[in-house]
């Protein structure tokens, strides 16, 4: 009898001690709940998506002339991020490059100083996708150093024998100049007879901003039109004249990816730096204003 109790006992013991073993084995595995699969789908997801690869190859870029400095500082930039690409220049006016492009120049990248001549590039169908704008600029009168000439304001460049320079009317900062002029002359304040006297003073036109510049620079002339930015780099070798706010026009500046172009990934990489906070730091440093 006790034998028997005893048996039965020990039966209960050791089936006992086996569901102890069990549940300290893990054997039953705890379903994922909904919040850590989420968590781990997210992280698997973003393992598995690459970063943009740097791009390689030449990027040729037509640039408009006040672009000269800026985007040459840009270039080391977006080289120091693409090591295994170039970034070649050609600097003109705007019209100009919009001329050559048409006329099958080897470009891969446009940036102009106007909408105006990027428009024309575009109707032609030369311009691959929409143009971005990138940066503003302002036109200033500039004056040599010494300003023997006494240029104080803009009234002053309808003063007789007054040298004016200014770039060709196609331009960009030729057109903008001419435009500020006419908006002069329909203030009261300088009267019709302004333009006129004005495009008498007038000793040259020259093919962009930095040939105006020139000529300003060693004393040639008495006065000329440029961006802000230009005057920027001169330092002390020129002075500026404030153009009145209700008279001045604002330059806007876009960037596109000309369509013929034998390494698209790499121009278009080019075209979105422009717009990355690194390249809008360098801009605003020259002088130039936000696109928006």
């Amino acid at each position: 009898m006790f034998k028997h109790v005893r048996r039965i006992a020990l039966f209960g013991a050791l089936a006992s001690l086996m569901a102890v073993v069990i549940a300290c084995s893990g054997g039953a595995k705890p379903e994922a709940t909904p919040a850590a699969t989420a968590a781990a789908t997210k992280a698997a997801t973003v393992a598995a998506t690459p970063t943009a690869a740097p791009v390689t190859g030449k990027v040729t870029v037509f640039a408009a002339s006040s672009l000269t400095d800026v985007f040459k500082t840009i270039a080391t930039a977006f080289q120091k991020a693409n090591p295994a690409a170039t970034v070649e220049f050609n600097f003109a006016s705007s019209s100009a490059l919009e001329t050559q492009i048409e006329q099958a120049a080897p470009a891969d990248v446009f940036a102009s100083a106007d909408t105006a001549n990027m428009d024309k590039a575009t109707a032609k169908a030369l311009i691959d996708g929409t143009p971005v704008l990138f940066a503003k600029n302002l036109p200033v009168i500039v004056v040599p150093a010494d300003n023997k000439a006494g240029i104080a304001a803009a009234k002053d460049l309808s003063k007789a024998g007054t040298k004016v320079v200014l770039a060709a009317a196609d331009v960009p900062i030729g057109n903008y100049a001419r435009q500020i002029i006419d908006k002069l002359a329909a203030d009261p304040t300088y009267g019709a007879a302004y333009k006129d006297a004005v495009m008498k003073n007038i000793v040259s036109n020259e093919a962009n901003v930095r040939a105006v510049f020139a000529k300003i620079e060693v004393g040639e002339a008495d006065a000329g039109v440029v961006y802000k930015t230009d005057a920027l780099v001169s330092g002390s070798k020129v002075k500026t004249v404030a153009i009145p706010d209700t008279a001045n026009v604002i330059a806007t500046y876009p960037i596109g990816v000309v369509k013929t172009t034998k390494n698209k990934d790499a121009a278009a990489a080019f075209v979105k730096f422009l717009t990355s906070a690194e390249a809008q730091a360098a801009l605003k440093a020259a002088g130039f204003d936000a696109a928006q």
